[in-house]
């Protein structure tokens, strides 16, 4: 079975994911980290040098590379991933999707660390504050795309991934 993790950035899909992938032994990836290291640039710097439209055209090839390449695995999306190129009906096609979605104050205060941002759609915040009016935003825009998804999590555990299996 292939398990793609959606949601906002923060929401927990890499943490979570890694998790998940252990217990029920199936490989892992995170989608941002295999862009990295096959195009050899970070994120940020792919979407300051070559734009966000070049961006999602590489996040589109490695998902479907990925989904072509594992008949079983777990992987963790970019936050913008099932938004864009039909990404998430390749998605929903191909496997299973789970949308982590905690609240927003919780995903405001993971991210909220000025020394350790390195989220290209945050870089300009200065605060917690417009962090989460950034999330919210970004809810508004992609809830739609998320809520395709075959299960929705609002809370979960080590535990909830056999219950989804």
């Amino acid at each position: 079975m292939r398990y793609f993790l959606v949601g906002l950035p923060g929401s927990g899909k890499s943490h979570w994911g890694k998790i998940w992938s252990e217990k029920i032994k199936l490989p892992f990836f995170d989608l941002d980290d295999i862009i990295e290291n096959n195009e050899g640039f970070p994120i940020t710097e792919i979407f300051k040098s070559e734009g966000e439209d070049y961006f999602r055209n590489l996040e589109s090839f490695y998902l479907e590379k990925l989904a072509d390449n594992y008949q079983a695995m777990m992987l963790s999306t970019g936050g913008g991933t099932p938004c864009f190129n039909n990404n998430m009906e390749l998605m929903n096609k191909k496997g299973s999707t789970i949308f982590l979605n905690p609240p927003l104050q919780l995903i405001a205060k993971r991210i909220w660390d000025p020394a350790k941002n390195t989220r290209p759609l945050f870089s300009h915040c200065n605060k917690q504050a417009d962090i989460f009016n950034k999330l919210e935003q970004l809810k508004n825009k992609r809830f739609d795309y998320y809520n395709k998804a075959t299960h929705h999590l609002k809370d979960w555990d080590e535990t909830t991934i056999q219950a989804l299996s």
